[in-house]
């Protein structure tokens, strides 16, 4: 049951190259989002100069007044199309580090049950019952940790077709 120091070296080579995977991952997403907000800075400099274009180029005062009238109204489809590449750009990156979790979940169960079976195959007579009792509470977890991962992954689900349902057109129904 005891490990030897390159067993130690690789486990934490491995650590390190986890935590450097996931800390890529988060930069790439928070890269994605600075270029979509880059984007979206750039667009909306670009439409304010033609706003500006136009508004120079009124000759009267009821064109003038139509212009000013039509730019104040909000603009909810660009509103509807940031939020939804941020949305898109936060769930793949989430997704990303979701996985390299369940990895790391994966290969620490495969480890602590290794552990255990080495210390049943060394525990002393009659100590039976404890052997089966912590293989019971490694069972019990796992199937814990297995129904909150499946109900995180329907809550996600849920929210990905909410999310495409609005960007498909659907309306919330209003009260009257």
């Amino acid at each position: 049951m005891t490990k030897s120091t390159p067993d130690f070296t690789k486990m934490q080579a491995e650590q390190v190259r986890n935590l450097n995977t996931a800390a890529t991952r988060t930069l790439e997403g928070f890269q994605k989002l600075a270029e979509l907000n880059l984007e979206t800075a750039r667009a909306s400099m670009e439409a304010s100069g033609e706003q500006i274009r136009e508004l120079l180029a009124a000759r009267d005062v009821k064109t003038l007044t139509e212009l000013v009238t039509s730019y104040s109204k909000p603009q909810p489809d660009a509103f509807k199309a940031y939020a939804q590449a941020v949305y898109t750009i936060s769930r793949e990156t989430g997704n990303e580090i979701a996985s390299l979790v369940e990895q790391q979940v994966a290969e620490s169960q495969q480890q602590l049950y290794a552990a255990v079976e080495e210390l049943a195959s060394k525990a002393p007579a009659g100590s039976e019952g404890a052997v089966a009792f912590t293989r019971q509470v490694l069972a019990a977890s796992t199937t814990a940790y297995d129904q909150l991962n499946k109900a995180a992954r329907q809550f996600t689900q849920m929210a990905d077709s909410a999310v495409s349902g609005e960007a498909q057109g659907a309306r919330p129904t209003r009260r009257k």
